[in-house]
């Protein structure tokens, strides 16, 4: 009895040590709002100026959702449910916009309406925030939609075929089956637009997200900021409540799914009027922004780019060795955080790292100043610590369920069959475990390592002084440099990132090939 409570205290110090790094600072910032002694700005935090900005932000982000999640949806039914050539190639290159900083989106839209039209004034509006924010997420909505129609049972299709047309079994049979699906994206898009800072910041757009950084970073308004992030962390977690179970499994983040029954559909009249569809939309979200940033960046004087360059590579090799850390620690926990949920019932880690998630992140990184700035906690405010743990925050929950639903395919017997042999737990795991999770472990490394690299909300408050990245090093340069030189660093931050995604792809193909039976 005394040995069961002493390996249940062991297994539940990981978790304590993770609520302390991540969950507590949020609680303190709720508690630090609740405890304020300047009360009249903790109620101009729910001022009728306040809520008509929360409805503005509401009404943007809510129109990227619906766009995002109706052209998702579209292009998954296309990738996932036809058979025609060439669907991996766009199921790639519709996915990279997911992989890609939205600020580069943003300068490339810029200066593409600038070459368009003459003038950019437009694309700094709503509509550009709109614009922009819909091109970066759809492939959000695609990857959801499409994981969930590619697990319909074929039974259910065949069975509506013989009573109805094509079209009538879609909208009755197979899109009441994907409700869930379409639900968390339409969420998870709204949440994604809600809380980036990025886009409005740089379109001079006023939203919520920028007039909490402003209060907190600008006029130092320290209540009044963290009243703000308060109410947008109800907002973010209300909207959420209804969908985190479904979250919580998040079967979309699957590498790919074994046994899979789903039905597929041969198309012979309308191939060109879907290539066509497709290559639009590759365009628009890819071949255009790259053309108009090196279009723009090679105007005026040809010196821009090697100016750019200049400026940007120390930035290049610290984003990149910090991105490295950031993603061994995150597939470490998220290793750790899966096999706690799917395999020994501690789902607090995974909780933890959901709500996180879901935490804007201005937020979070408010939350984590105002926690780690105090001189005993120096060591990990003043250093690179403190980025480790915003990814962690941000992007763990990620990892974990992508390692997660790879360790859910593995059958349970096959650990019980070497538990019978007696092969000790920790030997089943390095031998067993670890080689069949594989594909997975690559996937949440390379996810992982994009996504650190491109991060800018959070990063543009917690990095230490003295510290060059290049999303923050492009971002704070642009609002005073030529256009030419902005365009010139966003094009090598977006070739930096291509190029490091394709030495992923070629990696990926060889490593997938080789563990090809997990």
């Amino acid at each position: 009895m005394d040995r069961a409570i002493v390996r249940h205290i062991i297994r539940m110090v990981p978790s304590l040590l993770l609520f302390l790094l991540l969950g507590l600072p949020l609680v303190l910032l709720l508690l630090q709002w609740l405890s304020g002694e300047d009360k009249s700005a903790l109620l101009s935090s729910i001022s009728r100026e306040t809520l008509v900005l929360v409805g503005k932000s509401l009404l943007i982000s809510g129109i990227v959702a619906l766009l995002a999640t109706f052209t998702g949806t579209v292009c998954g039914f296309i990738l996932y449910k036809l058979r025609f050539a060439f669907i991996g190639i766009y199921k790639v290159a519709l996915l990279l916009p997911l992989l890609i900083s939205p600020y580069i989106f943003a300068v490339a839209w810029k200066d593409g309406f600038f070459w368009l039209f003459g003038n950019n004034a437009a694309i700094y509006s709503d509509a550009g925030v709109i614009l922009v924010h819909t091109i970066v997420f759809f492939p959000l909505a695609m990857l959801i939609t499409g994981s969930a129609l590619s697990q319909v049972d074929a039974g259910y299709e065949e069975a509506g075929l013989m009573l109805m047309p094509f079209r009538k079994m879609v909208v009755k049979i197979v899109l009441p089956l994907i409700r869930p699906a379409l639900t968390i994206s339409f969420l998870l898009i709204l949440i994604f637009s809600l809380s980036d800072f990025s886009v409005p910041a740089f379109f001079g757009v006023r939203t919520f997200t920028t007039e909490i950084f402003t209060q907190f970073s600008a006029l130092y308004n320290f209540p009044l900021a963290i009243g703000q992030s308060v109410l947008l962390l109800f907002i973010c977690l209300l909207l959420m409540l209804a969908e985190a179970r479904y979250l919580s499994d998040a079967p979309f983040f699957s590498v790919s799914v074994k046994g899979g029954v789903s039905k597929k559909y041969n198309i012979q009249k309308r191939q060109a009027l879907f290539h066509a569809l497709l290559w639009l939309l590759l365009i628009m979200v890819l071949l255009m922004p790259v053309f108009m940033l090196g279009i723009q960046s090679l105007s005026g004087r040809t010196l821009f780019f090697r100016e750019a360059w200049i400026l940007m590579r120390p930035a290049a090799l610290q984003s990149v060795k910090l991105a490295l850390s950031g993603t061994l620690l995150l597939t470490s926990v998220g290793l750790w955080t899966a096999y706690a949920k799917d395999r020994m019932g501690n789902r607090l880690p995974n909780v933890l790292l959901l709500l996180t998630f879901i935490v804007p992140s201005t937020v979070l990184g408010i939350a984590l100043i105002r926690y780690y700035n105090l001189s005993a906690m120096n060591f990990i405010y003043g250093t690179t610590a403190i980025l480790l743990l915003a990814y962690l925050g941000k992007f763990g929950f990620i990892a974990s369920r992508i390692i997660g639903n790879g360790i859910r395919q593995i059958p349970v017997s096959l650990e019980e069959s070497a538990l019978v042999m007696g092969i000790p737990s920790w030997k089943i795991f390095v031998k067993i475990n670890l080689p069949l999770l594989v594909p997975s472990l690559f996937a949440a490394f390379v996810l992982s390592f994009i996504l650190s690299l491109g991060e800018l909300g959070v990063t543009m408050l917690v990095y230490p002084p003295g510290m060059e990245l290049m999303p923050v090093k492009t971002f704070t340069i642009s609002a005073n440099a030529p256009e030419a030189l902005t365009s010139s660093m966003t094009l090598i931050n977006l070739g930096v990132t291509i190029a490091l995604i394709a030495l992923f792809f070629v990696a990926g193909k060889w490593l997938f090939k080789r563990y090809q039976y997990a």
